[in-house]
């Protein structure tokens, strides 16, 4: 017990260690967030051909996953951690006196709650904690209870590194970013998109006849149409839905209009039907940048250590990926050996969020912690 007790004392520690290097950032990072939106009118048709299959693809996750990484790096070294580039493991690892610290980003949408309802997946390299996996059919499963059980989700990291005669404990966090949901924006412009789409897989196979005409090869329009169905090997994708989705980059990132037109043979009708959906690309930003795609909650936790078993198993099982990943549910969050009725002291803790998103978090949170100098849960009106 003393020495779980000591473990989580030092998870908490680097929880408000990290949270309070993080919370410098927000503004900074917050500043970036808005200059990025600026050029939001040019990656709409992007987003919007990203998010073809009934879904809205978030332009801006992986880049600001990558500079979270640039800035918590910096601040981190400024602390006096250093970064410790250490493969198979989490987005960021840093080497402290008596701990190596494992930080990984994580981003969902604000319409799926399944990823961040009192839960946050974990990734087998993000987590020293060993996850129940259950046995037998779907619907049937169940979880050995008696503790004795060999089969369980055995993650990468340790739960202590030991080098030299010295251990470090393995801490793991996560920061989780949370956005707005924008696919009602994103199904108003779709069937205006798939007309455009349309008209020029239409024109494909005849296009390319006219281009390979007087070629050495005998083409035919048979020939042209296996081409365009034909399948590639690692992404499954026709090779039609390739060309008509560069036709569509050509003509309206690259102003290419003028010399499809022409290469398609459009007609007036056709032509204009393309013209007009620069206006629906023009309304498509305005919408979105009305939305903000800014997060509207960046929460932190700390994931419990596996030396804290058996207290936080019934929470920490096999995540979707049948035994290739984990998720914790943490509901109130609490850190259970540290935590009493009268002083909760939280492992999920929201740095920042947008009060107009206040009432859906608290649908999806059992108890909302923020962060200032320190931990404070919002009490209810």
């Amino acid at each position: 017990m003393e020495q779980k007790m000591r473990i989580e004392k030092i998870e908490y520690e680097m929880l408000l260690k990290f949270n309070n290097i993080f919370y410098e950032c927000i503004d900074d990072f917050n500043t970036k967030l808005d200059s990025s939106l600026n050029y939001l009118d040019f990656i709409t048709l992007p987003v919007i051909m990203s998010s073809i299959e009934k879904k809205a693809y978030n332009p801006f996750s992986e880049i600001i996953e990558k500079y979270v990484e640039f800035i918590v790096t910096q601040k981190m070294a400024a602390h006096g951690y250093q970064f410790l580039p250490l493969g198979y493991s989490s987005d960021m690892c840093f080497n402290g006196d008596d701990a190596i610290i494992h930080i990984d980003i994580k981003t969902a949408n604000l319409n799926n709650p399944s990823d961040f309802k009192n839960t946050i997946p974990i990734g087998f390299n993000q987590t020293s904690y060993q996850a129940k996996l259950p046995l037998g059919e779907r619907g049937g499963s169940f979880y050995v209870s008696d503790g004795k059980e060999p089969f369980k989700v055995y993650p990468v990291l340790p739960a202590e590194y030991e080098r030299n005669g010295k251990k470090k404990i393995t801490m793991t966090n996560a920061l989780l970013f949370i956005y707005p949901d924008y696919k009602d924006i994103m199904d108003e412009f779709r069937s205006d998109y798939e007309e455009i789409l349309s008209l020029i897989d239409g024109k494909l196979r005849d296009v390319i006849l006219k281009i390979l005409k007087g070629s050495l090869l005998y083409i035919t329009p048979e020939d042209v149409e296996k081409f365009l169905e034909k399948k590639n090997k690692n992404t499954n994708i026709k090779n039609r839905r390739v060309l008509y989705e560069n036709i569509v980059r050509g003509y309206y990132i690259h102003n290419l209009a003028e010399k499809i037109n022409s290469g398609f043979d459009l007609t007036d009708k056709e032509k204009e039907k393309m013209s007009q959906f620069i206006d629906k690309l023009n309304e498509a930003t305005q919408k979105l940048r009305k939305r903000e795609i800014k997060p509207v909650a960046i929460i932190s936790m700390s994931i419990p250590n596996g030396k804290l078993s058996p207290y936080y198993d019934k929470e920490i099982v096999s995540g979707k990926s049948y035994g290739k990943s984990i998720r914790y549910h943490y509901k109130d969050g609490k850190f259970k050996l540290l935590s009493t009725d009268n002083d909760v002291k939280s492992r999920v803790v929201f740095l920042d969020y947008n009060k107009k998103y206040l009432d859906i978090l608290r649908g999806y949170f059992t108890k909302i912690y923020v962060f200032e100098t320190k931990q404070k849960e919002i009490a209810r009106d």
